[in-house]
């Protein structure tokens, strides 16, 4: 039933079908004192979280900005502190769990530079 993007960026607990989605993509890190890629997530003092994903492709590495894992700001209904990760993401992918019927508006989210959902 949500339907904008301050609602999607306020989820602080992931579904079970979420969970196994992210198992899927990659392994599940602790940030503190990761030493290799981190996308630009902070690896002391749990600033970005405790967790994320990471995987390797290739000669790629991928760390995954997870909504649900970056630490929830409750006087910020807009979640900035999230967004300033998902944001400036070129690619998003959006989870929607089974029962979600309703279509998904990219449209709802705002930023400059996510061209691929």
């Amino acid at each position: 039933g949500q339907k904008t993007e301050n609602e999607w960026y306020n989820n602080s607990v992931s579904s079970s079908q979420f969970e196994e989605f992210l198992e899927f993509l990659g392994d599940k890190i602790e940030l503190e004192g990761w030493t290799k890629f981190r996308g630009g997530l902070h690896t002391a003092n749990q600033r970005t979280g405790k967790y994320s994903y990471y995987t390797q492709f290739h000669d790629l590495e991928i760390m995954y900005h997870v909504s649900t894992l970056l630490p929830p700001v409750t006087y910020d209904s807009q979640q900035l502190e999230r967004k300033r990760h998902l944001g400036n993401d070129i690619v998003l992918i959006v989870f929607r769990d089974a029962e979600c019927t309703d279509p998904f508006d990219p449209g709802q989210i705002m930023s400059q530079f996510n061209h691929v959902f």
